[in-house]
């Protein structure tokens, strides 16, 4: 039984999710800003069940059928994971919130901020003049990256058939995902737009896109810790071994980028990059430690051999 649950463990929690949130939706419909809102929605949700129909049972089909899918098999459940932000609405994750008694934590997080560097970070970024509609359309640059990052680096191992690192990555970041929105239930932060004095929309806050996506789906508590932050630097550091060094430069560079602009586009506090950077260091040796055992025991043959 564990042995099936460590090689099964990315597509039985994806089951398990997308189940939950269609149930949920069943039972408590959620509202919807616009109807277009509603149509996304739908477009998900219905998308979610014929995934699941198609991961449930994909281990028992045939070897031919397997070859045809596996390409969706093995990215699907990353998908999911990603496009899972927007069950937290769907789930009215607010309600579990609330029942659990479980106040917003914003003004702990800028008393904390101000504690580190001595103001939140973006009233500093204004004050050394980073604040420019130049340097904000770079940022949102950087920050839409975010979801492209996932499918660009297990992309880089499927395409160089490293089957170790790539079951390694998407196990980190299922793994990521779930606890994170778990942790987004349990430890309720808005961002410091919720407490600093109004002020302009940024660019990104400008874009009709933004607008439509922020008004139907975004859940309000989603700073802490900074997913921003912690994933991409999850799957540099789970799979730096295998990146040649202009690969994984650039990667830290990316990775540099998407950390400055949740700060920069006023998203997120200072404490919450930093709660996502030591997320790192605490996801990446619980993942490994779920991973079926010749997977394993081949990356660990990897890195004697790189040694």
């Amino acid at each position: 039984m564990l042995t099936f649950f460590r090689r099964r463990l990315d597509e039985l929690a994806t089951a398990l999710f997308l189940l939950i949130v269609l149930v949920c939706t069943l039972l408590h419909p959620p509202v919807f800003a616009t109807p277009g809102g509603l149509l996304l929605a739908r477009a998900v949700l219905i998308s979610s069940a014929v995934l699941m129909a198609v991961l449930v049972p994909a281990a028992r089909w045939s070897q031919k059928a397997r070859a045809l899918l596996g390409p969706v098999l093995d990215f699907a459940p990353v998908v999911v994971a990603v496009v899972g932000y927007v069950a937290l609405h769907l789930l009215n994750a607010y309600a579990i919130t609330a029942a659990l008694h479980i106040p917003f934590l914003d003004r702990d997080m800028l008393a904390a901020d101000v504690a580190l560097f001595g103001q939140t970070p973006y009233v500093l970024f204004a004050r050394w003049g980073m604040d420019g509609v130049g340097f904000l359309r770079v940022m949102t640059a950087c920050y839409a990256l975010y979801p492209l990052t996932p499918m660009l680096m297990l992309g880089w191992f499927a395409l160089n058939r490293d089957r170790a690192n790539f079951l390694l990555v998407r196990r980190t970041l299922i793994v990521s995902f779930y606890l994170g929105y778990c942790s987004y239930i349990l430890i309720p932060v808005s961002g410091p737009l919720s407490l600093l004095p109004p002020a302009p929309p940024g660019f990104i806050e400008s874009t009709s896109i933004y607008a439509f996506l922020a008004n139907n789906f975004r859940y309000v508590a989603d700073c802490f810790p900074s997913l921003h932050t912690a994933n991409p630097w999850l799957m540099v550091w789970v799979g730096r071994k295998g990146f040649p060094r202009w690969l994984l430069a650039g990667a830290c560079l990316v990775c540099c980028g998407i950390t400055l602009s949740t700060m920069a586009l006023r998203l997120h506090y200072g404490i919450d990059v930093v709660a996502g950077l030591a997320w790192v260091f605490s996801v990446a040796p619980l993942a490994r430690a779920t991973l079926p055992r010749p997977v394993a025991a081949q990356l660990q043959a990897s890195l004697r051999q790189a040694s």
